[in-house]
């Protein structure tokens, strides 16, 4: 399959993963500015009103740039800012929002309704399938070794399970921190890397 335009001209087949207070603009800028998709948690920007500042600045600053910058949203009912959070991601039209913990085809109709694309996590086919039948554009398959909300799964096995059915856009994330890793990934059928410790000693 050929990849989305949005992905065309990265300098390395990776997506770094948001996480937890360490994405800030400053490192999801860096990591664009170096080619690769840089990605942030949305609930990272607190309080709720500041997203609207990170979307702001993130879209200035990157643009020009040859990578996409993402915002990671948790589509769970926990999450109480959803509603607000989509609404600012569609008033800066993010390229990329990858979704977590529940897949929903309001959120995917949403973002492809102002051009964007959506990838979703997953932690095994069951998942996978639920995802794209609910209209996800593609998918980030976390196994064993991943960070956050990890997966069990060998990515071997997860990736041969996905890649039996699935030609879209695909991560893998897992333990992956050099150049030997996403060669095997990209062995594997992955798109690209989905990486994410690594980023914590780095200095923006």
């Amino acid at each position: 399959m050929t990849l989305p335009a949005l992905f065309a001209n990265l300098k390395l087949p990776v997506i770094a993963a948001p996480m937890f207070i360490i994405s800030t603009p400053d490192l999801v800028i860096a990591q664009v500015r170096s080619g690769i998709v840089g990605s942030f948690p949305a609930l990272n920007a607190r309080p709720a009103a500041q997203l609207d500042e990170w979307l702001h600045r993130l879209t200035e600053e990157t643009a020009g740039c040859d990578a996409p910058f993402a915002v990671n949203v948790i589509v769970h009912k926990t999450n109480t800012r959803l509603d607000e959070d989509m609404a600012l991601l569609a008033k800066w039209r993010v390229p990329l929002v990858i979704t977590s913990l529940g897949a929903r085809e309001d959120i995917n109709t949403a973002v492809k309704g102002w051009g964007g694309i959506v990838m979703h996590d997953v932690i095994n086919d069951t998942f996978a399938h639920k995802a794209v039948e609910k209209g996800a554009d593609g998918l980030i398959a976390v196994a064993a070794g991943a960070g956050g909300h990890a997966g069990t799964q060998s990515p071997l096995a997860l990736m041969q399970e996905i890649r039996a059915w699935f030609d879209g856009p695909l991560a893998l994330s897992g333990a992956i921190a050099c150049g030997r890793s996403i060669l095997a990934a990209q062995a594997m059928g992955a798109d690209f890397a989905y990486i994410g410790t690594p980023w914590i000693a780095t200095i923006e």
